[in-house]
C-alpha cells in the first residue's frame, strides 16, 4: 500500500530525515516530565491534591504538557498552580521549536516531489533560462541587448 502513495512516502521520507528533531523532542519532554512531576510532587505532597507519589506526578506531568489535561489530578497550592502555568507554557514552546524544523523539510521534500526533473537547460520547451545565447534576446525598441547603448543612426 505504501509503495503506491507518493504522500505516504513523503511523509516516511520526512519522518526518517528528522529523527534528530524527534529524538531531541522525546528527550526534551521526559526530562520535562521527570522534572516538573519531580517538582510537583515537593509542592503538593502536604495538600489533599492526588500527588501521592512522584509516578502520579509525572502522569499529572505528561497529561499537562502533552495539553490534554484530563483533571484527575490538579495542583490546589498557589505554588503548584504557578508551577502548573510554566508547565503549560514551556510545554509548547517545546513542542513548537523542532515542530518548525519538521514542517521546513516536509516543505522543501514536498516541493521536489512536485517538481519533476527537467532535463532541459533552458526551462520548460528550452526557451529562456540561461541556455547562454545572451545576443538574440530583444529589447523593448525590437533590437538585440548588444546593441542598446549604441545610437539609432536611422531615426536621426
Amino acid at each position: 500500500v505504501i509503495r503506491h502513495s507518493k504522500q505516504l512516502i513523503l511523509i516516511l521520507q520526512v519522518l526518517k530525515q528528522s529523527c534528530r528533531e524527534l529524538l531531541l523532542l522525546v528527550v526534551m519532554w521526559a526530562m520535562g516530565v521527570v522534572t516538573f512531576g519531580s517538582i510537583m510532587y515537593y509542592i503538593e505532597e502536604d495538600q489533599d491534591s492526588g500527588f501521592t507519589s512522584i509516578l502520579k506526578s509525572c502522569w499529572w506531568a505528561v497529561v499537562t504538557m502533552s495539553t490534554v489535561g484530563y483533571g484527575d489530578i490538579y495542583p490546589t497550592s498557589v505554588p503548584g498552580k504557578l508551577v502548573g502555568s510554566v508547565v503549560v507554557f514551556l510545554s509548547m514552546v517545546f513542542m513548537a521549536l523542532p515542530m518548525t524544523i519538521i514542517v521546513s523539510k516536509f516543505s522543501r521534500a514536498y516541493e521536489e516531489m512536485k517538481e519533476p526533473p527537467n532535463s532541459l537547460a533552458g526551462g520548460p520547451l528550452g526557451v529562456g533560462g540561461g541556455s547562454g545565447d545572451q545576443g538574440s534576446q530583444v529589447s523593448v525598441n525590437g533590437k538585440p541587448d548588444t546593441e542598446l547603448g549604441k545610437k539609432d543612426e536611422t531615426s536621426i
